[in-house]
């Protein structure tokens, strides 16, 4: 019997320390990215956007520089807007928090500056490389990202379960519904990307197809840039959209019309972002191809839009209006 109560308490034990992170990142949000501390190879410190729709890792030109990180080749990937051909460092050693150091990481090299602020540079980007190997928390409402072993990951209590799909981006697909006006409902899948500053940006076949700039309003213009292309998309706001058991009214969207890229392809209904995905402490297990989520303190907070009419950057301290939205709906509340 003594052998069978150590036995128990041994199994106990066990279950305990799988329960426990293997690292524990602070994080903060800043112009809608998710900020951690870390450091690749011997280099000092730097800002680490963390983002589940990054297929890849990424650095960025000056950091690269300033580590002396070296450059072989040229690697071709798929942004939201069109592919991008940027040189790639392989071997480096990056370090997450003070206990996770990983090896032979492989980064795409780039100009990442347009991506953050002054304030908070955009030094590099992870995400697909650490959601393969570890069930990955995200706690908006302490601000911790926690790592835990990836396999045999217990389900969560108090959350609620929900099937991704990893194919063919490597990046998770859930389903939404978009409702329009009445009775019309678009259902489809959407890709999860925390590193999308929006709240949903929908792609352009999805927008052609059932003629949504018509149909949503107001519908302004919007220039934006992602991994080194251009592109304009129209503004609107939803009736509501519903996705990962939630319903949200008045959301604002984004209304591609680029013709290259992933929010040009017809497999998914669009991209998913931080303003809607916030809302939520999530766990990501990719070993059972699940999501789990529950609502955390910040499900009501308002979006995060702009309002103003004015696209503006800060440059040495100040704020530079680079672009007056035409036809912006100022009287819209």
């Amino acid at each position: 019997m003594r052998t069978l109560i150590i036995a128990a308490f041994l199994l106990v034990g066990s279950v305990l320390r799988a329960n426990d992170p293997i690292v524990t990142l602070p994080f903060q949000i800043h112009l809608g990215h998710i900020y951690i501390q870390g450091q690749i190879n011997d280099g000092r410190p730097i800002n680490i956007v963390f983002d589940t729709g990054a297929a890849a890792n990424l650095a960025s030109e000056s950091v690269a520089d300033e580590i002396g990180l070296k450059t072989s080749g040229t690697q071709t990937v798929l942004g939201a807007s069109g592919p991008v051909s940027i040189k790639s460092s392989k071997r480096n050693r990056l370090k997450l928090g003070d206990d996770l150091a990983l090896k032979n990481q492989d980064f795409l090299v780039m100009n990442l500056d347009h991506l953050g602020d002054p304030d908070y540079p955009i030094d590099a980007i992870i995400g697909a490389n650490i959601l393969n190997n570890y069930t990955v928390e995200m706690d908006f409402e302490k601000g911790l990202i926690n790592l835990f072993p990836r396999e045999d990951f217990p389900a969560p209590e108090g959350y609620t379960a929900h099937s991704i799909s990893l194919v063919p981006f490597n990046v998770p697909i859930v389903e939404g519904s978009l409702f329009i006006s009445g009775n019309e409902t678009i259902s489809g899948p959407y890709l999860v990307d925390t590193g999308a500053a929006l709240a949903l940006r929908i792609n352009t076949p999805t927008v052609n197809e059932n003629e949504l700039v018509h149909k949503v309003s107001p519908s302004y213009e919007h220039a934006g840039k992602a991994l080194g292309n251009e592109s304009v998309d129209k503004i609107g706001r939803l009736q509501s959209f519903t996705v990962l058991g939630e319903s949200f009214e008045g959301v604002p969207i984004r209304m591609a019309s680029v013709t290259s890229g992933v929010s040009s392809m017809s497999n998914v209904n669009g991209i998913l972002g931080l303003e809607i995905l916030k809302r939520f402490n999530t766990i990501y297990d990719y070993d059972k191809q699940v999501m789990y989520v529950k609502r955390n303190n910040l499900f009501n907070a308002p979006f995060r839009e702009n309002k103003s009419g004015l696209k503006v950057k800060k440059y040495a301290g100040y704020l530079e209006v680079e672009n007056v939205i035409a036809s912006f709906p100022l009287t819209e509340k």
